[in-house]
């Protein structure tokens, strides 16, 4: 009970020494963040360092206080989630690696950028020449040439006596369908009895 109503009494006003206004402002602050046991046990430390060291001057006293008060913020920074003003090597080499990232992503996205405009020139082509072309590549199609028997027989993978057998039971247009169904690529053939050869059917 004593307790909470010490902690509910107003701070007792102290005359502090100006070199250590700064240093008290930053403690108050860290005070009214929650941060209270945290800032007494520093100054502890710092108490205890100066009751063992008695030739400690104004300027190590200034320096230890300025420690404390990086270590304190380096603290706030870890607690709230922010890096240390200190950066590590591994915070610096992240850094590198992540601006190494932006950079080849952007240039993948001029890669990209470039690659659509490609295209839509390619395209925006006059259709006259696609069809100079295609009509340029079915002037070069290869005339497919009569075959004896055996080489139909190869062609549509059965033996001669089936292709006989065949052309012997139905009519030439159903001969030709038949070998259309065999053919791999779908290649009609009659029988012409005056070269004795199998002519395709287009």
């Amino acid at each position: 009970m004593s307790d909470t109503c010490d902690e509910n009494k107003p701070s007792a006003m102290v005359r502090v020494p100006t070199p250590l206004i700064p240093a008290v402002r930053e403690l108050s602050r860290l005070h009214r963040q929650g941060r209270t046991s945290e800032v007494l046990q520093r100054l502890d430390e710092l108490i205890l360092a100066l009751d063992s060291s008695s030739d400690s001057t104004y300027n190590a006293t200034s320096q230890t206080l300025s420690t404390i008060c990086e270590r304190l913020d380096n603290l706030e920074s870890q607690l709230l989630g922010e890096s240390p003003r200190n950066e590590t090597p591994e915070t610096k080499r992240l850094a590198s690696v992540e601006q190494k990232i932006d950079f080849i992503t952007t240039r993948m996205a001029q890669f990209a950028d470039a690659i659509i405009q490609i295209q839509t020139g390619f395209n925006n082509q006059p259709r006259r020449n696609k069809s100079y072309n295609n009509s340029y590549y079915q002037g070069q199609t290869v005339k497919i040439q009569p075959l004896t028997e055996e080489n139909l027989a190869k062609r549509l993978g059965v033996n001669v006596e089936t292709v006989r057998k065949e052309r012997s039971s139905q009519p030439p247009p159903l001969f030709v369908g038949w070998c259309k169904r065999k053919d791999t690529s779908g290649i009609g053939w009659e029988f012409n009895a005056h070269t004795g050869l199998y002519h395709p059917v287009t």
